[in-house]
């Protein structure tokens, strides 16, 4: 096979999966839902990106990753799975740092939350990014709200970021998940990125 990285006069492999974020190409598109979703975050709002497969959602969530300064947010990075809430909870936690082995979910329910809050008052602000979201349950993601509600509801803390493929929406915009299921915008690029301040209701 000819070398084709002689023949187009590349330095390096094109199109790897493991580009360092600065040397990504700004298009229109990722510039476009890297804004919305940072300001997703600075509402302590949901921040949903869908695409088709290998559309870089993945990448996409890498470059916005590489916006949050660790010294004012901690990531909270999660790959999803068909688990149940338990486990999906379970895997949140390890993202936490914190190893719970407790088969009640109203204890690790509980546990991320306490942690959410340390988080909070070490004037951080915590962003739990779930990759490949259109793989979660009905009931995990209904659980999932629970996670940022504080003082009624009236003190958001918790900005989540759910990326996935375009099912993901139909899974939002069924009953059990209503509070992740309310349009705000929707961007007119390729990329949807769907933001909902969590203390706007119906």
């Amino acid at each position: 096979m000819r070398n084709y990285k002689t023949y187009f006069g590349f330095s390096r492999e094109p199109f790897a999966q493991d580009i360092p974020t600065d040397k990504l190409f700004p298009t229109p598109a990722l510039k476009s839902t890297t804004e919305r979703s940072l300001f997703a975050i600075k509402l302590a709002a949901v921040c949903v990106i869908t695409d088709e497969v290998g559309a870089g959602k993945s990448t996409t969530l890498r470059y916005i990753s590489s916006k949050l300064h660790p010294s004012s947010y901690r990531l909270i990075p999660v790959i999803a799975s068909t688990g149940s809430t338990l486990e999906v909870l379970r895997q949140i936690c390890t993202a936490l740092d914190e190893d719970s082995r407790s088969n009640s979910i109203a204890k690790i329910t509980k546990t991320i939350r306490t942690l959410i809050l340390e988080i909070a008052q070490k004037k951080q602000t915590p962003v739990l990014m779930i990759d490949e979201a259109n793989l979660l349950r009905l009931e995990v993601l209904a659980q999932l709200q629970t996670l940022g509600q504080f003082d009624h509801d009236s003190k958001p803390i918790l900005p989540i970021i759910l990326s996935g493929q375009n099912n993901l929406l139909d899974k939002l915009m069924y009953h059990t998940s209503p509070v992740l299921s309310l349009p705000v915008w929707w961007p007119e690029a390729i990329w949807k990125a769907l933001t909902i301040p969590k203390w706007q209701t119906t």
